[in-house]
């Protein structure tokens, strides 16, 4: 497998892992360089060890949410560069809501823009993981609230 296509089933065992019943922290936050960084709503989570922090604490969270719910990341048309050790890409986002009341919805569209770095074990990880939202209009453009509360929820994370 060349690095192109690692850095591809990177992006996609990402997709897989960030929608996992239950939830898989640690795996989610090792496809992150020790020192990575994920940004949504304006707001970063850095490093691994604070993106870890982030996923036991909506691991946590949703043991209580009903069967009828959840998320499905679909990442879209990879752009990647490759030079050496490192590279840069961007994937479009689209994101599923499973809602009891209505089934399968589309949630929110966007971007991620990543850099990727290839870590001393030999594995290409994210160095950071940017969302963008269509338009700046959040995760939910029928909810604004839902924005803020990512961004409250990511700034509690870091203090």
């Amino acid at each position: 497998m060349n690095d192109y296509q690692k850095i591809q089933n990177l992006i996609g065992s990402y997709g897989q892992t960030v929608d996992a019943w239950p939830r898989q922290p640690e795996t989610y936050a090792n496809f992150f360089t020790e020192d990575g960084r994920f940004t949504d709503n304006g707001v970063t989570i850095q490093p691994r060890h604070k993106i870890l922090q982030l996923m036991q604490t909506a691991a946590a969270h949703e043991k209580d949410q009903p069967p009828l719910s959840g998320t499905k990341h679909l990442q879209l048309n990879p752009v990647i560069t490759i030079d050496g050790d490192t590279g840069t890409g961007s994937v479009d986002l689209v994101v599923l809501e499973l809602v009891e009341e209505q089934g399968w919805r589309v949630r929110g569209c966007g971007r991620y823009v990543d850099e990727y770095a290839k870590d001393g074990d030999g594995n290409w990880r994210f160095k950071s993981r940017d969302v963008r939202w269509h338009k700046d209009l959040g995760p939910d453009p029928r909810n604004p609230g839902l924005a803020t509360a990512y961004a409250e929820f990511f700034k509690a994370i870091m203090s």
